[in-house]
This record gives structure tokens, sequence and C-alpha cells, in this order.
């Protein structure tokens, strides 16, 4: 029995690495060549940096679950990871991040009015990819036009807060616009794509859940340093409230979990184990902030 499950977690591994890897030569197709020496340039520095790639990920194993054609998986996979790629290159430029992903950041690299172009890029070649999926095209366009208005409307809202700082409501709200809009995209995608629309606010609960889950955590390790910055940060929130500082980290810990739960909880009610991605990544984020963990978690 032990064996089995590792041949098959085995061949699902090799499946996914193989999958990733032409989800890539997808993305750089359809933006390579443009005519412009500068934009191609860009594009290929932001790119030799992969990042974690997480929303091909969600995509291609909650895709391949629902039994969707490898090409409708790899599609949705690019079409995720280019809006995603987009929204960096424009937020580097909005926050003035002098870095990304170990390098210097591609509108500092370059300059700010060929990031933002090629930004912009990679937006229209997310619904270009869209193209290579064979049914649902337009159900599937829709809803990736109204997840990047959520996308934008949250980037917009935040920007905002740092005029005026946000309460509870709010950070939670713009967490879920910004983050939570893309983590939910390729779940959402592939049960859209398998005729499986009526599950689609659990996956997007179970995604802005955990999208709140890491943004927190994020926060707890970066509280000095956004602090300094004067980014948005819930543990300043919580100070702002009247936490101390120890009262602060506790309550963000406990956000965290409760979040966690929610999310692990909502996508195991996927259908066909579409969601165990999902599981799996609130699992590992729990090790990694060593939040506690349920016995039944550990189970695989």
């Amino acid at each position: 029995m032990g064996t089995h499950h590792e041949a098959s977690a085995q061949r699902l591994d090799l499946w996914l690495e193989s999958r990733l890897q032409t989800t890539e030569l997808l993305m750089l197709s359809t933006v390579a060549n443009t005519g412009s020496k500068g934009l191609d340039d860009l594009i290929a520095y932001h790119f030799a940096t992969k990042g974690a790639r997480t929303r091909a990920r969600l995509a291609l194993l909650s895709a391949q679950a629902l039994a969707l054609p490898d090409r409708t998986c790899v599609a949705l996979a690019a079409c995720c990871e280019l809006i995603h790629n987009a929204s960096l290159l424009h937020d580097d430029i909005q926050d003035q991040d002098a870095e990304r992903r170990g390098q210097i950041a591609a509108w500092r690299q370059f300059d700010i009015n060929t990031a933002m172009c090629g930004g912009t890029l990679l937006l229209s070649a997310a619904y270009r990819v869209l193209a290579n999926v064979p049914s649902y095209s337009a159900e599937l366009t829709m809803h990736v036009h109204q997840r990047t208005t959520d996308l934008i409307a949250g980037q917009v809202k935040d920007l905002d807060a740092v005029k005026q700082y946000p309460d509870m409501d709010a950070y939670l709200q713009i967490t879920k616009g910004k983050s939570g809009s893309l983590l939910a995209l390729p779940l959402e995608l592939s049960l859209i794509a398998a005729r499986e629309q009526s599950s689609l606010s659990m996956a997007t609960a179970a995604a802005e859940a955990f999208a709140v889950a890491y943004q927190v955590i994020d926060d707890i390790k970066d509280h000095e340093a956004d602090a300094r910055g004067g980014h948005n940060n819930v543990i300043a929130l919580l100070l702002r409230e009247g936490c101390d500082q120890a009262q602060a980290l506790d309550r963000a810990a406990a956000l965290a979990q409760e979040h966690l739960v929610l999310a692990s909880t909502s996508a195991r009610w996927l259908p066909r184990k579409s969601g165990q991605v999902l599981v799996d990544l609130c699992l590992q984020l729990k090790c990694l902030a060593r939040l506690p963990v349920d016995v039944e978690e550990q189970v695989v």
C-alpha cells in the first residue's frame, strides 16, 4: 500500500515538473519577439528568476485532479502566472521596491516606462493563452477579467491605506482583493473548465483565507522593516488598537492560524480532491511559521 502510494506521488511530481516547464515555455513564447529590444530584454530579465510559481502549481494540480486535458492545465497555469507577474512589475514601480527575487527590480535595471509596458504586455498575454482552452472560453475570460479587477481594486485600496491607516476589516478586504484574487483564480478556472461551477464559492473562501494567513505571517516576519518604511502591516495595526508588542504578535499568530484552518477545511470540500494542493500549502505554511498542526493534517 505504501509503495503504491509513493509510486503515485512520484509520478505526479514528475508530471508537475514537466508541466511547469511547459507552462514556462508557453509564457515566454507568448511574449517573445515584440519588435522592441528594450522590452524583450526586460521580459527576459524579469523571468530569469522564476519565483515559487505557486499559482501555476495551484492551477496544474487542481486541473489535473479534475481530469482536465494537459493542454488546458498548462494554459490555465500560464494565464494565472502571467497576471501575477504583470502585477509584480507594476507593484514594484508603485511601491518603489528596489529588488525583486534577489535581483534589482526591472524598473530600476531598465526604466519605469519599459517596466510599465512590460507589465501591460504580460496582462494581455494572459488572455491570449486562454485561447488554448477548447471550451468555456467566454466564461473563463470573463472570470479572469473579474479577478483582475479585484486585484487592481485591492492594489488601489492598499496604496490609499498609506495615507489613512486601515482598521482590521479594511486590512482583511485589501488582502483578499490584492492577494486572494490571484490565489483563488487557479482553483476557480479549473472548476469552471471542469463544469464544477457550484464549488466556486468554496474555492474562493479557501484561497482568500490562505492569502490572509500568508500575509499575516509575512507581516510578522517583516514588521520591523515595514515600520521603518511606513508600509501597512498587521502588527502596526494591532499596536494602534492598544496591544503591546507581545500581544500584537500573539494576536497576529492566532489570526494566521484561524485563517489557515478555514482555508484547509474549505479546500477539503472541493470536488475530486482538487483542493488538496491548497491543503498541502496550508500545512507547509503552518510548519514554516511554527504554528500548531493537528494530527490529522499530518496524515497524507
